[in-house]
C-alpha cells in the first residue's frame, strides 16, 4: 500500500489512445500557503493499460492498494478474472474509488507543466512505488 496523507491530487491527464492515466499532486511554490519541503515537488501516479476509471477530478489524502479475490467489487471482477487486469482501490478523504489497469508507478518530480503523457522520455527524480 502507498499512502500520501497530506497531499491533494488531481486527475492530471489521460490519453485514450494509450490507455494511460496520470494523477498528480502538484508541487507548491514558496509564495503559496502550505509550502514546505514536503510539498516542493510533484507526485505523479501513472496507470498503464487503464480499462476502468472511477475517480473524481480532485481529492485529498490517498491510500492506494491492489485488491485481490473476493474483496474486488462484484461489478469489477470481470476485469481481473476474465481479462487479467489488476483492481486498485483509492481511499481518499472524499470516498473510495477504483481504477482497473495493468499497473501503476509513482514518481517524484519538479516538472512545472510537463508530464510523461506529452513527453514520455522524461525521467522521474525518484520512484516512490510500483504495483509489483
Amino acid at each position: 500500500m502507498n499512502e500520501f496523507s497530506h497531499r491533494t491530487f488531481k486527475l492530471w491527464a489521460y490519453t485514450v489512445s494509450h490507455s494511460f492515466l496520470i494523477l498528480r499532486s502538484p508541487m507548491l511554490f514558496e509564495d503559496l500557503d502550505g509550502y514546505s519541503s514536503e510539498t516542493d515537488y510533484n507526485i505523479d501516479i501513472e496507470f498503464t493499460a487503464v480499462e476502468y476509471l472511477d475517480v473524481p477530478y480532485k481529492f485529498t489524502s490517498l491510500k492506494i492498494c491492489e485488491l485481490l479475490g473476493d474483496v474486488i467489487p462484484l461489478r469489477l471482477q470481470f476485469y481481473s478474472l476474465k481479462l487479467g487486469f489488476k483492481t486498485f482501490q483509492l481511499q481518499t478523504d472524499e470516498g473510495c474509488y477504483y481504477i482497473v489497469a495493468g499497473s501503476y508507478r509513482i514518481g517524484k518530480n519538479r516538472w512545472v507543466s510537463e508530464s510523461r503523457i506529452n513527453n514520455p522520455s522524461l525521467e522521474y527524480d525518484e520512484i516512490l512505488g510500483t504495483s509489483g
